[in-house]
């Protein structure tokens, strides 16, 4: 069987270059201080607003700098829902005497570093969110360029709203909090939903294109005999997590190819998008789109391969 995507020519194709890979920590990288400097700027702000104290149980004394030092003593925004302002004024406490104290003159750092090691953490858990929104975000941004190239009208739904809009794929910014986009093709109406629950499968798929109008919308996952095609996306770029996203990604095309079988519906076609594709999964993959087992596939850092995924796509 011939292979959909012209610019894979082979196994080797599909694996992801030193030179995207570099191109793809990098960009995480501007994105995680993107993220993380409105926490540097809070950290300034304490420094200057407690400038005037002259010890660290100063500190106790200014009301406005609470929120920052509760922070600072480690105890995240879901723990103060147990904790009243006693309990926390405790913790505040403890920090003074156990790290500020002993710091002598510069416990204003202290405060600071330790505000800054708590919210890392929270930047790093958004990051690990963030990786995957960013993946999807570069897929969205990939498909409009096709439409735009193509003269193509999108209609969008996003995440926070229920209502579509047409959109101009040519604006900046219109590629985030996307729930879903509609066209048409040569073929008729179509939808594509991203990281919804298919009850057929019982588990959240990231690629989900059917035949349907905007009207039919809200019921669309529960209609088996509309779907076209349904794959995976794995935007984290690095190199060591690969082969675990490869096999998480393959389980759930399986599991997809296997429910709508059973369903009465074997000819649902599945594909998959990777940002960190290595050479072991890469003849995997290559493996299943001569086969037929995947009909299409993709490296995300390859723009030719992503433009000629999404051309494949839209024309389904």
């Amino acid at each position: 069987m011939s292979i959909y995507n012209r610019f894979i020519t082979s196994a080797e194709s599909l694996v992801t270059t030193h030179e995207e890979t570099r191109a793809g920590f990098l960009s995480i990288a501007l994105e995680k201080n993107r993220v993380g400097d409105p926490f540097v700027k809070n950290a300034l702000a304490f420094k200057a607003m407690a400038a005037h104290t002259c010890r660290a149980e100063d500190l106790l004394n200014l009301p406005e700098v609470r929120p920052f030092l509760i922070t600072a003593a480690g105890l995240s925004d879901k723990s103060l829902s147990y904790l009243d302002e006693d309990d926390q004024t405790m913790a505040i406490k403890e920090l003074i005497d156990k790290f500020l104290k002993p710091s002598g003159e510069a416990y204003i750092d202290e405060a600071t570093f330790r505000y800054l090691l708590i919210k890392g953490d929270a930047v790093g858990g958004a990051m690990r969110n963030k990786i995957g929104v960013l993946g999807q975000e570069r897929f969205i941004r990939a498909i409009y360029s096709s439409m735009s190239v193509r003269g193509m009208v999108c209609d969008c739904v996003s995440t926070n709203s229920k209502y579509w809009r047409e959109i101009d794929g040519n604006d900046a910014g219109t590629e985030t909090n996307v729930k879903a986009l509609h066209w048409r093709n040569t073929r008729g109406e179509r939808i594509l939903v991203f990281n919804s629950k298919i009850p057929t499968v019982n588990k959240n798929v990231d690629i989900c294109l059917f035949s349907s109008g905007i009207a039919d919308y809200d019921g669309i996952v529960r209609h088996d005999e509309r779907a076209i095609m349904f794959g995976e996306l794995k935007g984290g770029i690095d190199p060591a997590g690969a082969d675990e996203h490869w096999k998480t990604g393959n389980s759930a095309l399986n599991r997809i190819r296997e429910s709508f079988t059973k369903a009465g519906y074997p000819k649902i076609k599945t594909s998959f998008i990777g940002a960190a594709i290595q050479h072991s999964m890469a003849e995997e993959i290559y493996k299943q789109l001569e086969d037929g087992t995947l009909s299409n596939a993709s490296n995300l850092t390859n723009n030719n391969q992503l433009i000629e995924y999404c051309n494949w796509l839209i024309e389904l």
